[in-house]
């Protein structure tokens, strides 16, 4: 890590947790180190040191899925002690972008892994195993184990059940991780639950690591007992969170719908004909009950099988472990067409077994239902086809035939299997090479900037801002005003979240989670931990600067400066280059950045990284 000087502005930490588990594969060894104070003051948890560390320790220009990238399963103060923190963060170099990412997941896993470790903030894989391996960490005790039996023979749910053991649990790759498919995911508990965008399951997957199994004591932390339940009382009551416990992210088709910002046939309406057949309604027959991560109230997930039921569709049987949620609706249900809860239902089942971004993955259908219409590619499926895209699926996770080409992404299938088609290329709907979620932000200017800023490419979970204009607020969605302002808040909030390692649909605002770290020992006010999530998000842009992007990359595809079609209110809209630059100068400014995009020196002199910052890092002024 960088040198630091001790007692950085912020607030200062306790020290129970403060270590670092470091895992070389090449040599199999397993050794506890001290997170450096300074670090912890300056970042906390998640994100931001995750970020911190990252940018120490990978050269630059290493290739994502080289022994040199290191992986980091990063952890927060709060994971199994308060509840919607039952999360981990993935944090690495991207090989679907070549960027920074980090990537989220919940269930039970991080719960059950801190109380194995309860002082550890992280582990880091580095190097990669000659052979299949796995992490064992059982009350303390580590251990790395041999995997061959798994490795090529068990997707992400069967390497769970592995390992039966109630209070066992167990992250793990599918077989595109193993193939290293550039949006591979981690899953764990049974392949319910993901880290799943930008490829951090291929990396895992270069490391011959199939699994992290973690078993643990749950701790007594009965000081902490009053805060945690008032704050399960709050989500279990309070209106801010009712519509996570009414029904989850598949209202949010009915939502999207009404503006035209749910995507549609790849990308170029933004309604569907019949939103019946795919709204939270539809999916109703197949729902068995909710479903939760560990110590959450809100109990967001939906557990679907429409077997015994007289649901007419391509996989009457299909059924699937937690959703599907908005994000696999959109992109793998709207986006392709399929109309039918059934199919979209196994397709997400197959995803999550065989371990894929769903978000990712629906986009690649897509963009191969429109180039296969146009005889651009030689391969034979059109919008609408729930049984050809769920053997597309299968064959993108063994990279068989032309499932090799599509595990490169949306822009390696266009460069290998159009190299001279640029109407191919055009079909391909990223920023930074990662797909968008299920938002088109032709309804929503401001999502334009948020994608186009995403320090991971274009993501949904950095910022929002389409919740605060077309979805209910006061700024005009077709307007640039305001915009810039509200991209800068949530990005800096939401990089909190993710330092915390909190659920987004768990009401963690500044004051809930410095209440919460004052009652373990932490001493941060709410200007510190702003400043935290400004740092994080700093120390992101920093490492994507180091290696390459520039202001050209905060871009938005050239599809969606087309008119919309079919969008409802926003019918006819698109986001011309006018609209687009004048709210990115205006987020530079807000941020504190030149005019390419660079953080000016005065900025990292106010948020006090001098001293995290390599010397291989150009910083402007």
């Amino acid at each position: 890590m960088a040198t630091t000087t001790d007692g950085a502005a912020t607030g200062s930490v306790p020290s129970e947790m403060r270590h670092l588990l470091r895992v070389n594969l090449s040599e199999r060894t397993v050794e506890t180190e001290e997170i450096p104070e300074a670090y912890r003051n300056a970042f906390v948890s998640g994100k931001g040191l995750g970020a911190a560390m990252l940018l120490d320790e990978l050269p630059p220009g290493t290739d994502p899925l080289a022994p040199e990238n290191p992986l980091f399963f990063m952890f927060g103060p709060l994971t199994g002690h308060a509840p919607g923190t039952s999360r981990y963060g993935v944090v690495t170099k991207s090989p679907l972008t070549g960027a920074f990412v980090d990537s989220y997941s919940g269930g039970h896993f991080p719960s059950m892994f801190r109380f194995a470790m309860p002082s550890y903030l992280g582990v880091v894989f580095e190097g990669s195993a000659d052979e299949p391996v796995l992490l064992r960490v059982d009350d303390g005790e580590v251990s790395i184990e041999d995997a061959d039996h798994l490795w090529g023979s068990h997707d992400a749910r069967e390497t769970a059940r592995e390992f039966p053991d109630r209070d066992t649990k167990v992250a793990a790759i599918g077989p595109a991780g193993e193939n290293e498919v550039r949006f591979a995911t981690i899953s764990s508990d049974e392949a319910s639950h993901h880290a799943g965008r930008g490829g951090v399951g291929a990396v895992m997957g270069s490391k011959n690591l199939k699994a992290v199994v973690a078993s643990g004591t749950k701790p007594d932390d009965g000081a902490l007992q009053e805060l945690r339940i008032d704050h399960m009382r709050r989500l279990g009551n309070d209106a801010e969170v009712e519509w996570a416990r009414e029904g989850g992210t598949q209202l949010i088709v009915d939502w999207t719908q009404e503006v035209g910002a749910l995507p549609s046939h790849n990308w170029t309406e933004g309604t569907i004909a019949d939103v019946e057949t795919l709204n939270i309604d539809a999916f109703e027959p197949g729902h068995r009950r909710p479903d939760s991560c560990y110590n959450c109230p809100v109990a967001c997930g939906h557990v679907t099988d429409f077997s015994d039921t007289d649901v007419d569709g391509a996989f009457p049987d299909a059924s699937v472990a937690w959703g599907p949620e908005y994000e696999t609706i959109g992109m793998m249900g709207a986006n392709t067409d399929v109309t039918d809860v059934t199919g979209v239902t196994e397709l997400a089942d197959r995803a999550d077994r065989l371990g894929m971004d769903t978000i990712t993955l629906g986009n690649v259908v897509s963009w191969l239902m429109e180039t296969s219409e146009r005889g651009l590619v030689d391969f034979d499926i059109e919008f609408g086809d729930a049984e050809t895209a769920a053997e597309v699926v299968d064959r993108v996770a063994h990279r068989e035939g032309i499932g090799d080409a599509l595990a490169e992404g949306t822009v390696g299938a266009a460069e290998e299997l159009c190299p001279d088609a640029p109407e191919a290329r055009e079909a391909a709907v990223e920023v930074k090479g990662m797909e968008l979620p299920a938002y088109d932000p032709r309804a929503s200017l401001s999502m334009a900037l948020a994608y186009a800023t995403s320090d991971r490419g274009a993501c949904h979970q950095r910022a929002f801002p389409i919740g605060s204009d077309a979805l209910g607020g006061e700024r005009d969605p077709f307007d640039t005003e305001g915009h810039a302002a509200a991209v800068v808040d949530e990005q800096n909030e939401g990089a909190l979240s993710f330092s915390m390692v909190a659920c987004d649909f768990t009401a963690y605002n500044y004051e809930r989670v410095a209440e919460w770290l004052r009652e373990l020992g932490y001493d941060l006010t709410v200007d510190d931990l702003e400043t935290v999530g400004e740092r994080a998000w700093t120390m992101t842009r920093l490492f994507n600067l180091r290696e390459g992007f520039e202001r050209a990359d905060d871009s938005l595809p050239e599809r969606l400066t087309e008119p919309l079609e079919s969008g409802g209110p926003a019918d006819g809209n698109r986001v011309t280059e006018a609209e687009f630059e004048t709210m990115l100068e205006e987020y530079y400014d807000i941020r504190g950045w030149t005019e390419a995009g660079v953080p000016e020196a005065a900025t990292i002199e106010r948020l006090d990284l001098e001293p995290f910052v390599p010397e291989d890092v150009e910083i402007a002024g």
